[in-house]
């Protein structure tokens, strides 16, 4: 009997304690020569596996600090590290580079006392003159790149965390202040409730200015819609490597094994990065051998990966997936026509039946695991009919729209967005609205689109959180004006503003409401699914780190002990 795709998708938590026996030994036979020897008995001491992991994108940027990208955002993990680390039970700071910190009573004054006996890649030791170094070109961005360049970048992590660059009115950072050898003090103007959470993620990491050298220097030479490649050194347990000249996916990215890293070695490296966009082609190379594991799971590979035994690693829910609306095109610029969009989509539907089970409809751009669910928020149910009547009030007449969708990609939030974009179009559709469908490659710049391009109606994006706190996932959007919707309300951003320094909870709580039911009324874009996204890995691996907030550090991949010859 023919098993429904639902079936599998609701047996999903029955399967990661599958044995991995049965259709696991075909992967198994795929992987290994049928003459090859046993592997000997005893391996070398200072042995690591080589493990090759299948991803949807190359890095946008190596620097963590230029980039809102989670693919670049996976590599730099790995050789940059942070202040504070991330508590892998509740999500909480906790000491890194930082062996401890302090704040003082009025939230203006954080002061850190570094590691001991840290040192750089590069040999450069961690000091407190390194972490101002560090916190001083963050805060002058605009200085380093050009205004026009950083104009064509996402908000940027420092200047959402802060509130704009130094010299910027808004701009919470004062400066960043030695206090002694090992001991740096972050200096602000007003709190920011959030901020040791905040130095969690990784455009915070900490990178040895010599290694900047390059990259300054490059860039009087590039386009302005451009950045130089970056390798800055970093203090983690793995470092960039070479590419090798050939391999599974059409660009690789290396990290080798720090030996020295003051943690221990990694069991694993060389890590490979190996780039798959279509995520059919991810888990044929799985099944062959030729990937350890690959991000992201989705529904149509779902059942094929329990079938043959694979361990699939679901991640709590902490991202969104929205439909943008260009609030300044002649006609997504009225708001009945956005309100039609949001009662024309059956947002219910397109969570059960395209993401893995567990996703759900989202109402909001924050997810309920924070706690600022508005109970009372004005929502916009599947009603066509609704639909239809609000776009005859607003005059349309079938003129054809826009609708820019990422192509060749899997997202946390989007892990296949060719039948996800096929599906909205359809209920779109059915209500009267024509479409003008623009695919875009994520390779070819599908994110510099969103702010660049001011003619599309309709887009597809999404945000993933990398602290837990509801400000990453509001003020990039929607903290200042937004050349991505057109869009700009000011009791919005002033609401926004309040909440990084409003230090009672009940108080802050209450401010994101606000927010929320201010967007839910403008409608500049739709909250459309809380998704769960998923690992899958191969029988090479006893385990993978997997994290809602993406903390996912390959030295804690726990490889099968074998020394054999690998495909």
């Amino acid at each position: 009997m023919e098993i429904s795709r639902r079936t599998v998708i609701t047996s999903l938590a029955a399967a990661f304690v599958l044995p991995m026996t049965g259709c696991a030994a075909q992967i198994r036979s795929e992987s290994s020569p049928e003459s090859s020897s046993p592997p000997p008995s005893t391996p070398p001491a200072a042995a690591t596996v080589p493990v090759t992991i299948g991803v949807p994108a190359r890095p946008q940027s190596l620097d963590p600090s230029l980039t809102v990208d989670a693919e670049s955002h996976r590599s730099t993990r790995q050789v940059l590290e942070t202040l504070l680390g991330v508590d892998h039970n509740t999500g909480a700071p906790i000491p890194h580079l930082a062996s401890d910190w302090t704040v003082s009573d009025d939230g203006l004054r954080y002061t850190f006392s570094l590691t001991p006996d840290v040192e750089f890649h590069d040999g450069t030791a961690l000091t407190a003159d390194v972490v101002a170094a560090n916190f001083e070109r963050w805060a002058r961005l605009p200085d380093l790149l050009g205004q026009d360049r950083l104009d064509r970048l996402p908000r940027l992590a420092f200047a959402s965390v802060f509130g704009g660059y130094a010299g910027d009115e808004q701009c919470r950072y004062v400066e960043c202040q030695t206090v002694g050898e090992r001991t740096v003090s972050l200096v602000l103007s007003a709190p920011i409730v959030f901020l040791a959470a905040a130095l969690t993620s990784p455009p915070f990491a900490l990178s040895s200015p010599d290694s900047w050298v390059e990259f300054d220097r490059a860039l009087a030479d590039t386009e302005p819609g451009d950045l130089p490649e970056a390798r800055p050194s970093g203090t983690g347990p793995f470092l960039w490597g070479a590419a090798p000249s050939g391999g599974t996916g059409e660009h690789l990215l290396v990290l080798e094994a720090d030996p020295d890293y003051r943690g221990g070695p990694s069991a694993v490296g060389p890590v490979t990065l190996s780039m798959i966009t279509g995520v059919q082609q991810r888990l044929r190379e799985l099944r062959r051998g030729r990937l350890d594991a690959f991000d992201y799971v989705s529904p149509s590979t779902l059942r094929p990966l329990v079938q043959g035994g694979a361990q699939v690693l679901q991640r709590d829910p902490f991202s969104v997936l929205y439909l943008g609306m260009n609030t300044q095109h002649p006609i997504l610029g009225q708001l009945y026509v956005r309100q039609a969009v949001a009662h024309a989509l059956d947002r219910r539907a397109l969570a059960e039946e395209y993401f893995l089970a567990g996703s759900s409809r989202a109402d909001e751009f924050v997810p309920p695991s924070l706690g600022v669910a508005h109970p009372e928020l004005t929502t916009y149910g599947y009603d066509a009919e609704k639909a239809r009547e609000l776009l005859e009030l607003a005059g349309y007449r079938g003129e054809p729209l826009e609708f820019l969708y990422p192509v060749e990609t899997s997202r946390p939030y989007l892990p296949s967005p060719e039948p996800v974009y096929a599906r909205i179009a359809e209920d779109l559709a059915h209500v009267g609205f024509v479409l003008e469908p623009v695919p875009v490659r994520w390779e070819d710049g599908y994110l510099d689109r969103l702010t660049a391009d001011t003619g599309r109606a309709f887009h597809l994006s999404g945000r993933t959180g990398e602290y837990r706190d509801p400000h990453p996932f509001l003020e990039p959007l929607f903290g200042s004006h937004s050349t991505e919707f057109g869009y700009s309300n000011p009791f919005v951003v002033e609401t926004l503003a309040a909440a990084v320094s409003t230090r009672d909870a009940e108080t802050r709580t209450r401010l994101y409401r606000r927010g929320a039911e201010s967007l839910a009324l403008d409608l500049p874009a739709l909250p459309l699914v809380y998704p769960i996204s998923a690992v899958a890995s191969g029988h090479t691996l006893v385990s993978y780190p997997t994290s809602p907030v993406l903390d996912e550090r390959f030295d804690r991949i726990v490889p099968v002990d074998q020394t054999g010859p690998r495909r």
